[in-house]
């Protein structure tokens, strides 16, 4: 058997699943290709946030590093600020 026949049968047999079916064959899938490649899935262990570190959303605008602390007292400086700007 050549590699596309198994190909197309294995499409056909997932064709025939079910949602949840699905969902554990992917995780199946995904639990052996972190088995077969473990220093792969070493390495996003070591550093699970490295995705995010690299993408362009993180990173993206640039504040005091306490901006979340002090969110709160930050916007009633803005709002006050308009309005004392309102006419």
């Amino acid at each position: 058997m050549d590699a596309t026949s198994i190909k197309q049968r294995i499409t056909q047999k997932l064709n025939n699943l079910d949602i949840a079916q699905l969902t554990l064959v992917d995780n199946l899938l995904t639990q052996l290709t972190a088995y077969l490649n473990p220093t792969q899935s070493t390495t996003e262990t070591a550093d699970p946030l490295a995705s995010l570190r690299n993408s362009d959303f993180i990173g993206c605008i640039a504040d005091d590093p306490d901006l979340a602390a002090n969110s709160e007292e930050i916007a009633h400086q803005i709002l006050s600020q308009t309005q004392d700007q309102a006419p």
